[in-house]
C-alpha cells in the first residue's frame, strides 16, 4: 500500500472518534468521494451527508466510547483494510469489526464494515 493510501485509511480512522462536528466535515471532504457508499450490516449510507449523521447518531448512542486499531491498516492496489475495536477506557473491545475500503482517485469511494459476531 502506498503511503498517501495509509494516511488516508488513517485519516478515516480518527474521522469515526472526532466529536467536534465542524472538523469532521472538512475531514470527511478530504477522505471520501463526494459519492462514497456506506455498506454496514444495519444500514447503507451515500454520500458525505448522510456519512456525518451517520457518526453523529452512533456518538450519541454510545458517547463513552471510541474506536481503537486492534493491528496495522492492511492494503493493496486500490483496497485496504483495518481490523477495529469500539469500547470505553475500561473495555476497549467491547465491538469489534473489520473495514474494507475500495479507493479511487486518492479517496475512499466504498467502504464495508463487518462486525464480528460475539
Amino acid at each position: 500500500m502506498e503511503l498517501q493510501d495509509q494516511h488516508l485509511i488513517e485519516k478515516h480512522f480518527s474521522i469515526w472518534s472526532e466529536r467536534d462536528a465542524a472538523k469532521r466535515a472538512a475531514l470527511i471532504a478530504e477522505v471520501y468521494a463526494e459519492d462514497v457508499e456506506i455498506i454496514d450490516p444495519h444500514f447503507v449510507a451515500h454520500g458525505h451527508s448522510e456519512l456525518q449523521q451517520l457518526i453523529t447518531n452512533l456518538q450519541s448512542k454510545f458517547p463513552e466510547r471510541k474506536f481503537r486499531l486492534r493491528q496495522p491498516i492492511e492494503g493493496h492496489h486500490y483496497v485496504a483494510r483495518l481490523y477495529w475495536q469500539f469500547g470505553t477506557d475500561d473495555i476497549p473491545a467491547q465491538e469489534t469489526g473489520e473495514d474494507v475500503f475500495v479507493l479511487e482517485n486518492g479517496k475512499i469511494r466504498r467502504l464495508l464494515i463487518f462486525i464480528d459476531v460475539k
